[in-house]
């Protein structure tokens, strides 16, 4: 982000606030990028299937994910955005005790979240190579790790730095940008478990 450490009592070359509004911007531009690739993820899951170009989406007699799993997977996720966010209107009302609850509940069940899904991965019975089904699931598979795994990243960071009282009523801007990232994350994954309900093709060429 900057150099500058929103959160501590001394003096800075520009305003809080004025930084902070710069650091959310970015968030901002990050999350849109962000969601521009889940977008195209689940709309290549769906234009495959939809399309299934010579049978091309499910091999015959092909195993497939667990659709329950995935949606344990993304309730779990929500679950935690909650959490988080029931610790950081704690820190905006002045509440550090709540802060610290809430935000360390929200880490503990992000990596159990994460676990979850590393299992999913290693547990589909199909390769990447065996379908267009199978590569289209394991990359928004893959894809959520990814973002379980940094935010874990900044979790752990903001818990740190909130154990350390550098956020007050007055300047918690980093907690309220990783909320927004927390958030994001959450209906990323409940977008790809929506989409990934949906298997058997309309298109069966019969």
């Amino acid at each position: 982000m900057t150099s500058v450490t929103i959160g501590t009592s001394h003096q800075h070359v520009e305003d809080v606030d004025v930084v902070g509004r710069r650091w959310r911007t970015g968030v901002l531009l990050l999350i849109v990028a962000d969601a521009s690739f889940v977008a195209a993820l689940v709309f290549s899951y769906l234009y495959l299937r939809g399309l299934n170009t010579e049978q091309a989406w499910l091999a015959h007699g092909q195993h497939t994910a667990a659709i329950w799993l995935s949606w344990v997977i993304a309730v779990v996720l929500a679950l935690s955005a909650v959490l988080y966010r029931w610790g950081q209107r704690g820190i905006q009302a002045g509440n550090e005790t709540r802060f610290l609850s809430g935000s360390s509940l929200a880490l503990l069940v992000l990596v159990v979240d994460a676990v979850i899904q590393v299992i999913q991965l290693a547990g589909f019975n199909f390769e990447v190579s065996t379908s267009a089904y199978s590569s289209a699931i394991y990359t928004l598979a893959g894809a959520n790790l990814f973002h379980l795994v940094l935010t874990v990243f900044l979790g752990i960071a903001i818990v740190n730095r909130g154990r350390a009282h550098l956020y007050t009523k007055a300047s918690n801007w980093q907690v309220q940008l990783v909320g927004m990232w927390w958030v994001w994350i959450a209906a990323a994954a409940i977008v790809s478990a929506l989409a990934t309900s949906f298997i058997a093709s309309p298109n069966t060429g019969h």
